[in-house]
């Protein structure tokens, strides 16, 4: 499963760089903003899962690691902004690609439905990548989750 959400995350970040490639052709400032907040949120989603990943304590007894994981998790800040993050990247960029598709079609304007969804997601996006930090930078500290 953690293959899965590794190359999840990695869709992200590929398609944050096609938000802002996108915004440099069409030389929309707006565009090319909310691409690098989506850049960050992904590239922050990426990186709190590969950082998972290594921080397996007994390699022996896997089923030991990944229940000490999952409590490690339970309740944490990290828990709650990779949620935030991984889906605020992910539904930003689905209104994205329908708000574009939408645009070639008719191109008198930007629907309002994804448009509005596509901005609640870049929102979510920055509030999980905030959670995200905190929690590493608390975990630092102390040695435990916040």
């Amino acid at each position: 499963m953690r293959a899965v959400v590794l190359v999840y995350a990695g869709l992200l970040v590929i398609g944050a760089l096609g938000v802002i490639a996108m915004g440099i052709y069409s030389r929309t400032g707006f565009v090319i903003i909310t691409g690098a907040v989506l850049l960050v949120g992904a590239a922050v989603f990426f990186l709190a899962l590969r950082q998972g990943q290594h921080s397996s304590g007994n390699s022996s007894d896997g089923t030991h690691a990944i229940k000490a994981i999952l409590t490690d998790l339970t309740g944490s800040a990290r828990h709650f902004g990779l949620i935030l993050t991984g889906a605020g990247v992910g539904a930003a960029l689905a209104m994205f690609v329908l708000m574009e598709i939408s645009r070639t079609q008719d191109p008198t304007g930007v629907p309002i439905l994804p448009a509005g969804i596509f901005m609640i997601g870049c929102g979510l996006a920055f509030l999980g990548s905030i959670f995200v930090v905190i929690d590493a930078v608390h975990f630092r500290r102390t040695g435990r989750p916040f």
